[in-house]
């Protein structure tokens, strides 16, 4: 999940009311771009559609029940490109920009052939193409075409001429999804290192960040049309719960987030982002470093300075402070050959002692030269603004170190540590202690008498397949890595232990790193195929390509 702790909400509208107009004068958007407006009342538009203002004679806007729906239909008005369908378009151009940030919408796209969704951005000021060959700045955060609905385009313009000699594989994240029906988050991260794409906050891919993507952009919103809806003919719609944008700078300013009025009853919140009240209620005691991602909250400030040797992927990595996990998985963009770092900031409230830090490498890979090796190395540490000794261990396989709190008084809860009894990691003895043992080979998670055991495979491309796995909501164990092929019927065990009371419990094997880059051959896979609980076969337990599907065993004890 994308994680925002650190962020600050800068932009929000949940569209509770209607705030749209020809220019975006007073209101929070305009519905044409000024410098496409090819009439008094309208913007030329993309596809086979213009983008009109209601004062065209045809509205395309409505507000209700917290959300804005946008609906094109077949030339009504004289304004627009003649012949065009007329639709609708909102942006931020000229009234609010921002550079770097994260940007979501909420959406329901349309799934009729001929609709073409989009929530993209423009950079204030254009950087004119050095090469003449036609390239402009854009990002794409998400373009969904109605033909095929499941497919979702992400991607960068930009005038750097590297890139753009492999655009698809350079710029542009292409990815799938199981179930495009309904309301889902497009999400964009796009930071001075890398732009980072996410679908229903799950990361689906990123880029580097091109030379000239550092100043600011505004956003834009519109449903335009292609030639396939002229076959049928029928108005087409699209629906917006919301547009929220967050930024990392510890200058930025927070603004108030406005009642949250979701269509379909569900909101997935701010991902750990402050709003103004938050901000003025709660101010940090001192700012994280700037440009450093952070995780975990609480005064104390442990900074970490990563980087990593890039081989077929970025190396992927969890935080862990006397064994406990700290944040989400994160991923090293840092080049170590070029003497570069970033920042990690690391929030939690320690007592006072000695705290073991594990920077847990995930996706380590050798392939038989050092030019063929994925590294994750932590160059240092401080704790608290001092230097911790021993915090540049180098290669992160397994090594962990020590920092130090000097302060004075009672541990706080959260740095206490209870020791178990006898007995391992504090299971309980006796009649629950496990009669059975895990299955020769398998991985195991978790602790407990019950085994919950999954059988996995992958397909691997450009990187294994990551994921966790969750019973009824809560995750066992850390982030899990495939290698059993599924093309050559391979599988490998994970045994899941724990202690779970008579009745139905739900299992979710959550694929982290899903990619499709457009072929059957060019595509990452995760597959559950088959589960046993307490020996048993689980009905249902075989679900297949694991991308948002549960499935449930029944404990009879």
């Amino acid at each position: 999940m994308i994680d925002l702790t650190g962020y600050k909400l800068t932009f929000d509208d949940e569209f509770n009311t209607r705030s749209i107009s020809l220019t975006g004068a007073g209101t929070t958007w305009a519905d044409t771009r000024a410098e496409w407006r090819g009439d008094a009342f309208s913007d030329v538009g993309l596809g086979t559609s213009s983008f009109v203002d209601p004062g065209s004679g045809y509205d395309p806007f409505s507000v209700s029940q917290g959300a804005l729906t946008i609906t094109a239909v077949p030339d009504r008005t004289p304004y627009g490109v003649p012949g065009a369908w007329e639709s609708g378009l909102i942006t931020t151009q000229g009234h609010f920009s921002q550079t770097y940030g994260y940007f979501e919408i909420r959406a329901d796209f349309s799934s009729l052939p001929g609709g073409w969704d989009a929530f993209w951005l423009l950079p204030d000021h254009q950087i004119p193409d050095p090469t003449q060959t036609g390239h402009w700045q854009e990002l794409d955060v998400a373009e969904r075409y109605g033909v095929s609905d499941s497919t979702v385009y992400s991607g960068i313009h930009t005038t750097d001429p590297g890139p753009n000699q492999d655009w698809q594989d350079l710029l542009q994240v292409t990815s799938q999804m199981p179930n495009p029906a309904g309301y889902h988050t497009y999400g964009m991260n796009w930071q001075p290192d890398q732009v980072s794409f996410y679908i229903d906050g799950q990361f689906i891919g990123s880029h580097p960040t091109p030379s000239d993507m550092h100043g600011p952009m505004y956003m834009i919103a519109d449903l335009a049309t292609q030639a396939p809806a002229d076959i049928a003919g029928v108005p087409i719609s699209s629906h917006i719960d919301y547009i929220r944008v967050f930024s990392s700078d510890p200058s930025a300013t927070a603004v108030a987030q406005d009642t949250v009025s979701s269509p379909d009853g569900y909101d997935p919140g701010l991902y750990g982002a402050t709003t103004a009240s938050q901000v003025s209620q709660n101010p940090p005691t001192q700012p994280p470093p700037a440009g450093s991602t952070v995780i975990g909250s609480g005064p104390d400030q442990l900074v970490l300075k990563i980087s990593e040797d890039a081989y077929l992927g970025d190396a992927m990595y969890t935080v862990s402070v006397d064994g406990v996990q700290i944040g989400d998985t994160l991923t090293a963009h840092a080049s170590h050959a070029s003497g570069q770092d970033e920042l990690v900031t690391v929030e939690g409230d320690w007592g006072p002692g000695s705290h073991s830090v594990l920077v847990h490498f995930l996706n380590d890979r050798w392939d038989g030269t050092p030019q063929t090796d994925r590294n994750l190395y932590v160059d240092g540490a401080t704790y608290n603004g001092a230097v911790v000794p021993g915090g540049a261990i180098g290669s992160a396989v397994g090594q962990t170190f020590s920092f130090q709190d000097t302060s004075t008084g009672t541990t706080a809860a959260t740095g206490t540590t209870t020791t178990p009894t006898s007995g391992t990691s504090g299971q309980t003895s006796g009649s629950q202690t496990s009669t059975q043992s895990p299955p020769a080979g398998s991985t195991v998670i978790g602790s407990g008498p019950d085994q919950l055991v999954l059988k996995i495979s992958e397909d691997a491309y450009l990187g294994d397949a990551m994921y966790t796995v969750s019973v009824d909501g809560v995750q066992v164990g850390d982030t899990l890595t495939a290698h059993a092929s599924h093309a050559a019927g391979q599988d490998e065990l994970v045994t899941v232990d724990g202690n779970w009371a008579p009745g139905d419990h739900s299992v979710l094997v959550h694929f982290l790193n899903d990619r499709w880059d457009g072929t059957p051959q060019t595509d990452r896979n995760l597959y559950v195929d088959g589960a046993t609980y307490n020996g048993a076969a689980v009905p249902g337990g075989a679900i297949g390509s694991a991308l948002g599907q549960t499935f449930t065993f029944h404990d009879l004890a």
